[in-house]
């Protein structure tokens, strides 16, 4: 079994650079990003990754949008989905968990509190 990879979804650049760096050095995945949700959809199709990171304020297509589609398709619907956004209000979570998030997480979010949760969600699925 190769490398974990994880896909992160953000329109901020600086946002998609640091949880890129993060989950590269310090968890030792490999990271393909996506700027908004159209071309996150695209890319969680071609890469397959085994978690996508997900913010869900974003033109376009938003993350719930994106969530949706994710888990409406049979090719996409098990890969674990962890939100990670700036909108962690209960309505978002409640919304968020009826789109079948594995975890729904607040930003800004520390380092090892990414990793611990990414590793978390990770062993739930059995993939390390």
């Amino acid at each position: 079994m190769g490398k974990i990879k994880i896909a992160v979804i953000d329109d901020e650049a600086a946002v998609r650079r640091s949880l890129k760096n993060i989950l590269e050095k310090g968890g030792g995945y490999e990271v393909v990003t996506a700027e908004d949700g159209k071309e996150g959809i695209k890319m969680v199709r071609k890469a397959r990754p085994d978690l996508v990171l997900l913010d869900i304020m974003m033109p376009g297509w938003d993350g719930f949008e994106v969530l949706k589609r994710l888990k409406d398709n049979y090719k996409t619907m098990s890969i674990p989905v962890i939100v990670l956004s700036a909108y962690a209000s209960e309505e978002n979570r409640i919304k968020g968990s009826r789109l079948y998030t594995d975890l729904y997480l607040a930003k800004p979010i520390s380092p090892d509190e990414l990793l611990e949760k990414v590793a978390l969600v990770l062993r739930r699925k059995k993939l390390i």
